[in-house]
């Protein structure tokens, strides 16, 4: 199962909220655009390919379905990327120095340490004391 999935076959609702979201994103990054550069020739520029965007997905009906489709194959690249670093950070940044405390703490949760001498790695296991305690789950 891949981590993200291209959908090139959107529901009704799907290339609804895609039209109604891509104005204000439009909007968004054509400001940011103004606010970083000073100037506004290159925010003018996204607006108006994004308006003239917006407005063929308003008005045509039949590129709806085209118009996200290359959407998301435009924009997958980045998802792809901030996905995998994402949980690349959480790996090295969360899921390591927990198991290297664990290690260094208390040595082998699971003991699986090879033990030669050993006849059996079988644990023994005491069984509830009562049926009763099957009925009190929490």
């Amino acid at each position: 199962m891949a981590v993200l999935e291209i959908n090139t076959n959107p529901t009704r609702r799907d290339l609804w909220w895609f039209g109604l979201l891509l104005p204000l994103f439009v909007a968004v990054v054509g400001s940011v655009v103004w606010r970083r550069t000073g100037s506004l020739t290159p925010a003018t520029l996204l607006w108006s390919a994004g308006g003239l965007l917006s407005g063929v997905f308003a008005c045509w009906p039949a590129s709806r379905r085209r118009i996200y489709v290359a959407w998301m194959y435009a924009v997958f690249p980045i998802g792809w990327v901030l996905s995998h670093l994402l949980l690349g950070g959480i790996y090295f940044l969360v899921i390591t120095p927990i198991g290297i405390s664990l290690r260094v703490l208390r040595g082998d949760p699971l003991d699986r340490g090879f033990r030669r001498e050993a006849s059996s790695y079988w644990t023994a296991h005491t069984p509830p004391a009562g049926v009763d305690r099957y009925l009190r789950q929490f």
